[in-house]
């Protein structure tokens, strides 16, 4: 996925992101919470950079997953951005 991540254009910044978030929610299952809200970020980031709303609806999606992990300094970090996005 990470390959196929890479390859896209930036006129493809919507898929991009989408494809991050679902990335995002693949470490979460396998128990990898920092990689997970990292690159949850990126998504979060691109999303709003494009305003793409329900890109950054996919990643606020995430947040009660992400709250088993929010002791985690990089998932609270998210968790308060998420909030403040509304």
């Amino acid at each position: 996925m990470d390959e196929g991540i890479t390859l896209l254009t930036a006129t493809r910044s919507k898929t991009k992101s989408v494809f991050l978030t679902y990335q995002a929610e693949t470490y979460l299952r396998d128990g990898e919470p920092e990689i997970a809200a990292a690159t949850a970020t990126r998504s979060l980031d691109l999303a709003s950079r494009i305003d793409a709303p329900r890109c950054v609806t996919m990643v606020r999606d995430l947040e009660p997953e992400l709250s088993r992990y929010a002791h985690t300094a990089s998932v609270g970090e998210l968790l308060e951005r998420l909030r403040a996005v509304g």
